[in-house]
């Protein structure tokens, strides 16, 4: 059996991570708790996230919560607001913010094209 070399120890630590942040993005997500969990500090779990996903740690929570906002958006009747505490957002400004970074839309706008998208197929159909 090979030895695991340093670079599959820090890709293990990673995926550890980035699993932790899929199951916990509603949480407060703090760096030294990730790092904690990758036995890191937390200046080296940021340097070694970065060289393996080319993301930063921030960015990827940023980009998790976002997907599950826009999954939320798209197949619930919550609101905006609920939605975006819901998905770990402190505030609805910076949620929109991000949403509209990431998606290139604010999530009112993507809710309403999907609403006018689904009931044109369905129009369509009859």
């Amino acid at each position: 059996m090979k030895p695991e070399t340093k670079n599959d120890i820090n890709l293990a630590r990673i995926k550890t991570v980035q699993d932790y942040i899929r199951l916990h993005y509603g949480d407060e997500l703090k760096l030294s708790e990730l790092a904690a969990l990758a036995n890191l500090v937390p200046t080296s779990l940021c340097h070694i996230f970065k060289a393996c996903t080319e993301h930063t740690v921030s960015d990827f929570i940023t980009e998790v919560r976002i997907k599950k906002a826009a999954d939320k958006l798209l197949n619930t009747n919550e609101t905006v607001k609920g939605i975006a505490y819901e998905c770990g957002f402190s505030t609805l400004t910076n949620f929109n913010r991000h949403f509209k970074k990431f998606m290139g839309c604010t999530p009112t706008e993507l809710r309403a094209q999907y609403q006018r998208t689904t009931k044109q197929k369905i129009t369509n159909q009859y």
